[in-house]
């Protein structure tokens, strides 16, 4: 009788630690559904999210109540006798701790990234921590603790009310501590693995929406988070097919007939500005289909020169947008080439080819240049003038990221009218980045955060358009061209768009400037073009065919395809004029799509390219 009165103590006691982390995975699942309100296509499908989500839910559980479990069998074997209570409340605590740090830090990361939690999310916060704290709002500083508070209120009396009074030393026949023990490794290895069919647990395995959104409200987040942490970079997530076909389905995307490439300048060896805007998106340019008034200054200056209106960058984040920009290389989805200097020293740069050539290279950018290695990629790649926030004087006006883009477009504008000719300057915007901080007023007010980002939009625009009319009046313009776009899409203003969707990743591209034949001045190009074909096409500005940019096509080459390839952390996809396509990584499935039901050969004939090549562009950047 007594070793019965055990048995279901033992049960009491595993279900309510088992209960406990199934409460934290339940806490962190209404948090991030609440944060996520506002994209969440059918709230009606909520409910089977949370019902979806339970196996994972299980699994972490498992993984976490292994430890106690196998310390209660060797208690019960071994030790034999009651030991201290805070064994097992320190290791609730700090598992506890851990886990509230990633749900605040979740919700504000889908916020700005769409995606959960990460290694790369957390390899670069650390990297550029004060970045990070300068993203940092007070309505994100109230948000967080009160999320905190109802984190830890429910954790605290969950555990005194329920496994305190079951965490006792009760002594058992050694028969009841094997029964225990196989039934428990049993039901352990049983919640870990999700079941017993051939495939192990995995994202996919909870995916049951057409909104991915609902979808990874399902994920369990720490259960993802600690995947990813444990999982191997040096080895591709993008296996789709044999190395050959990848290769096959690559070349068959990108042509190097350069004997086909109209020749827009009417110099041979330009000065070269390049104007890199933070996270301007098609959707404030009227031109693009966007919204009216946000960017009025920047159309007058597409109408000076060609713009590209079907432009889509390479990715979601600085980091990738500045690789493809200047080498011409797809972002890596899990991984960021910048971030390692071996690597990246390796890729081929544009700055290089112009510093080959004799040009004078500089950069200019208001923020530290030191964030995603920026600052070594320039030095190693030819640029040989940084100028940063180091550079200005302490009291020179600021926001939270660094110093103002028109007071560096003014220091930039000096030091060119000092500089010998040919140039190649860049000039790197900050002002439009996440927490949109503007002063002394916002042209949108910023009672929202898209408001704030059309005012800072605005702003960016009467920069921008101010800096080119000052530079109109400089002797080298006449000699000079102007290519402008941004780093990478976003989520705001219009808050709909998520990272399997292309039009979250729809930019401005346009050329313009004195030494742009007249013919192409006015020119609209509504042909699908990417970020990553401005490499080749600034190496063909001075007679190079661009070989080096092997994911680069020329824009104003006549015989090329007109196809654009999109990546994030958790999905990628491609956009042609026949349609668009993306596939999500963890649901290992197609995702956002134009194509009818009808259609899905010819999405999947699609898809397939996109998959040849994040594979090939995957095992690139492992040989670097």
């Amino acid at each position: 009788m007594k070793d019965k009165s055990a048995w279901w103590g033992n049960l009491g006691f595993f279900s309510v630690v088992f209960g406990y982390w199934i409460i934290l995975s339940l806490i962190d699942r209404v948090v991030f559904a609440g944060g996520t309100w506002q994209q969440i296509e059918n709230p009606t499908e909520l409910l089977y999210a949370f019902l979806y989500g339970l196996k994972m839910d299980f699994s972490i559980a498992a993984y976490l109540s292994a430890l106690p479990f196998f310390f209660f069998i060797v208690q019960q074997s071994w030790i034999k006798k009651p030991v201290s209570s805070w064994l097992l409340r320190g290791y609730v605590m700090v598992i506890t701790f851990l886990f509230s740090a990633i749900t605040v830090g979740n919700v504000f990361l889908y916020e700005a990234w769409g995606e959960k939690l990460s290694k790369r999310a957390i390899s670069l916060g650390w990297s550029a921590l004060r970045g990070v704290s300068n993203s940092i709002d007070l309505t994100m500083v109230g948000s967080a603790i009160l999320v905190l508070v109802f984190y830890f209120f429910i954790a605290h009396y969950f555990y005194h009310l329920f496994v305190v009074p079951m965490a006792k030393f009760r002594r058992q026949q050694l028969s009841t501590s094997i029964f225990t023990f196989i039934v428990g490794i049993g039901l352990l290895f049983t919640f870990i693995r999700g079941g017993y069919g051939r495939a192990v647990l995995n994202p996919s395995s909870v995916y049951f929406s057409e909104d991915n959104t609902i979808n990874h409200v399902a994920v369990n987040t720490y259960w993802t988070f600690l995947k990813d942490l444990t999982k191997n970079t040096k080895q591709s997530p993008y296996k789709f097919f044999t190395k050959e076909k990848a290769c096959k389905l690559t070349s068959t995307v990108v042509t190097y007939d350069s004997h086909s490439v109209d020749t827009v300048l009417n110099i041979s060896k330009p000065n070269i500005i390049l104007v890199l805007l933070e996270g301007m998106v098609a959707q404030v340019f009227e031109d693009l289909g966007g919204e009216t008034d946000v960017t009025p200054k920047m159309k007058k200056l597409m109408d000076e020169g060609i713009s590209f209106r079907s432009a889509y960058a390479a990715a979601d984040r600085s980091d990738k947008g500045i690789i493809a920009t200047f080498s011409g290389f797809p972002a890596q989805g899990p991984e960021s080439i910048i971030k390692y200097i071996p690597k990246h020293e390796k890729l081929h740069s544009i700055t290089q080819l112009y510093d080959s050539l004799g040009y004078a290279l500089s950069f200019y950018h208001g923020g530290q240049s030191e964030f995603y290695n920026v600052k070594s990629f320039m030095y190693t790649h030819g640029v040989n003038r940084i100028v940063d926030m180091m550079n200005f004087p302490v009291n020179t006006k600021r926001n939270s990221w660094g110093v103002y883009d028109h007071v560096v477009a003014a220091r930039m504008l000096a030091d060119l009218s000092k500089d010998k000719q040919p140039f190649f300057s860049i000039f790197y915007t900050l002002v439009n980045h996440e927490p949109f901080d503007l002063s002394p007023s916002y042209q949108f007010g910023n009672e929202t955060k898209a408001n704030a980002y059309r005012s800072t939009a605005y702003y960016t625009d009467s920069m921008l358009y101010s800096f080119i009319e000052q530079a109109k009046k400089q002797s080298w313009y006449e000699n000079t061209i102007v290519v402008v776009t941004s780093d990478h899409g976003h989520f705001y203003p219009q808050e709909k768009y998520g990272l399997d969707n292309p039009n979250r990743y729809h930019i401005p591209l346009f050329v313009f400037g004195g030494a742009l034949k007249e013919d192409y001045r006015g020119k609209k190009i509504d042909a699908i073009v990417s970020q990553l074909d401005i490499a080749s096409t600034l190496a063909a500005f001075v007679g190079n065919d661009g070989r080096a940019y092997p994911y680069s096509q020329n824009l104003f080459a006549r015989k090329r395809k007109h196809m654009a390839f999109f990546n994030s952390n958790s999905t990628f996809g491609v956009i042609s004029s026949s349609g668009a396509v993306s596939y999500d990584v963890q649901g290992k499935a197609a995702g956002y799509s134009t194509f009818s039901t009808r259609e899905a050969h010819e999405r999947d004939s699609l898809l397939q390219y996109a998959q040849g090549y994040y594979q090939k562009v995957y095992d690139d950047f492992l040989k670097y």
